[in-house]
């Protein structure tokens, strides 16, 4: 009994010195095998201690990582200051300007809340300590940071929005100033005090003039023809025509229609082209390159004689009404001189040649030329029951502020003007 016992207390303490043995090297296995993933840890994403992107390896959180180190390259890059003086450096192209300032914002677009360390856990693997990775995690001063960073981010980007609207403004009225020789010079008031606002708000080298009044020139042409039928002076070449239409268009030249004249003050360089009789050349040859360099015209319109040999049909006319670029206007019923008819006369050939171009055109007609620049008293009161301005052959121009309103000056161009007499003329 006793030699049993004896055996039965030396198996038990076999087993318990086994298992306690076996369970001491289990631990110690235990704790080698974390060791190991600990320094795994920080061996894989050593490159995030060290601050330098790890382009090689694919796995999500090293992208979050590489994320990180992006982002914190980036706002620390961020200098509103200095995005404004390298970038603005010629307001005139804010077409670009606005594009430049976009590239900006999409560049800061990536929000910073997915940098956190609850997302980063959702990437990592059973290679991966957790305790030894939020420890790297948060040894980055960016992350340390990271509420100031959203902050100084956000304001970054409220700036670029609201320069980006400062930007645009100056675009939707670019019309209303003009750069040349490096000056900005505007008569419009509000667009005056905008520019002096933005330069003295960025601490910009900005030179802005307040433009006086100018008065407005109105063009008087006839015919855009290379080979004229009548008397040669008023058929102006195509390639001459042309080659001031692209002057216009290229100089910042604002084109009005008559009817606008009293807005001219707003633009820095408004002109307005008007053409007499209504020729079929000027549906041919002028309203194409009028077209392609979208530019406005005013056409007066002789009524009695559409559908003549060399006038526009009245199909031509109502296709010239229809375009944003033309105005009709009346030039009399049969091209009478109005000042040697009678009363009677004059009435007729003002009042029904609009009521004809109003029927015809669907359009109010509102604007008159005298034809050969002939009027007297009673043909200006007659004229004013009608119309709201009307052309004389007078040279000159007209000032917006003061208007001779039934008389409005014009300036002839001829045949003969070449392109450098053309700019002059103005």
């Amino acid at each position: 009994m006793k030699k049993k016992v004896l055996l039965f207390s030396i198996i038990t303490i076999v087993v318990i010195s086994s298992f306690i043995c076996i369970t001491f090297y289990l631990k110690e296995q235990k704790i080698k095998e974390h060791e190991k993933i600990v320094e795994n840890t920080k061996t894989k994403y050593n490159f995030y201690t060290e601050n330098k992107i790890n382009k090689k390896a694919k796995d999500k959180t090293t992208l979050i990582f590489n994320t990180i180190i992006e982002e914190a390259d980036k706002n620390n890059n961020i200098n509103f200051e200095n995005f404004v003086n390298n970038t603005i450096t010629d307001l005139n192209d804010n077409s670009s300007l606005i594009n430049k300032i976009e590239e900006e914002q999409n560049n800061y677009h990536n929000s910073l809340d997915n940098l956190t360390f609850v997302n980063v856990l959702k990437t990592i693997d059973k290679k991966t300590d957790k305790k030894t990775l939020e420890n790297i995690y948060n040894q980055n001063k960016f992350i340390q940071n990271i509420e100031e960073e959203k902050i100084k981010r956000e304001e970054y980007l409220n700036n670029l929005t609201t320069l980006k609207e400062e930007i645009t403004y100056f675009k939707e009225n670019k019309e209303l100033y003009t750069f040349e020789n490096n000056i900005y010079f505007t008569k419009n008031e509000e667009v005056y005090n905008k520019l002096n606002e933005f330069k003295n708000k960025y601490n910009l080298d900005l030179n802005i003039k307040k433009q006086e009044n100018t008065k407005i020139p109105i063009l008087c042409y006839h015919g855009v023809l290379d080979e004229p039928w009548g008397l040669e002076s008023l058929f102006v070449k195509i390639d001459e025509f042309a080659s001031q239409m692209e002057y216009l268009a290229e100089n910042g030249y604002t084109t009005l229609f008559v009817s606008e004249i009293k807005e001219a003050d707003k633009y820095a360089k408004p002109i307005i082209l008007t053409f007499d009789d209504g020729y079929k050349d000027v549906y041919t040859n002028a309203f194409p390159i009028l077209k392609k360099y979208n530019l406005k015209a005013n056409i007066y319109i002789i009524s009695g004689w559409l559908d003549g040999q060399t006038y526009m049909s009245e199909d031509d006319l109502k296709e010239m009404a229809n375009s944003s670029l033309i105005e009709v206007g009346s030039h009399t019923v049969t091209h009478q001189a109005l000042a040697k008819l009678s009363n009677n006369r004059i009435e007729e050939e003002v009042k029904n040649s609009q009521e004809f171009l109003q029927k015809l055109t669907n359009k109010p007609i509102d604007v008159i030329a005298y034809p050969t620049g002939s009027y007297d008293e009673r043909v200006i009161d007659s004229t004013k029951k009608y119309y709201k301005y009307a052309l004389s052959t007078i040279n000159g121009k007209e000032d917006p502020a003061n208007l001779n309103t039934y008389t409005l000056k014009r300036i002839y161009v001829y045949r003969k003007y070449n392109l450098n007499t053309f700019k002059n003329l103005f």
